[in-house]
């Protein structure tokens, strides 16, 4: 009787919007959230922020950020331009810190980030806006 050994090689792993499809990912709890209307919830959304406003505001990379949760919501058109719906996606809540030179913290500022799926379409001072419609509360 013998022994018939072999080199199979394992299947190679694919990456997805969700994670890996054909791998293992030991204890993994993160799953992509997608809604026909507006698309893939944003997963890495908070690395996402820090990197876009570390460009758009000064000391952005040195700033203390605090994020709500993603939350479905859509912005009209103006009603000049018949009020139909200009973007349709997610909206994380974030309020920045900025630091001074001389390293003190000023007032947070309210923002609201848009997303479409993991890419930033906008961001807004403040949390609310005319234009501005939240699904979830």
């Amino acid at each position: 009787m013998g022994i018939f050994s072999g080199c199979v090689p394992a299947p190679t792993p694919q990456i997805s919007l969700g994670g890996i499809v054909g791998g293992v990912r030991a204890n993994s709890t993160v799953h992509a959230v997608v809604d026909k209307e507006y698309g893939a919830k944003p997963i890495n959304y908070t690395n996402s922020i820090r990197a876009y406003f570390s460009t758009k505001i000064a000391r952005g990379n040195l700033s203390t950020y605090k994020y709500g949760k993603p939350k479905r919501a859509y912005k009209r058109k103006g009603l000049a331009y018949g009020g139909d719906i200009a973007w349709k996606g997610w909206l994380v809540e974030t309020s920045i810190a900025t630091p001074t030179r001389t390293g003190r913290l000023l007032t947070p500022k309210p923002y609201m980030v848009l997303f479409s799926g993991e890419q930033i379409v906008e961001h807004i001072l403040g949390y609310s806006h005319k234009l501005l419609i939240k699904v979830d509360k």
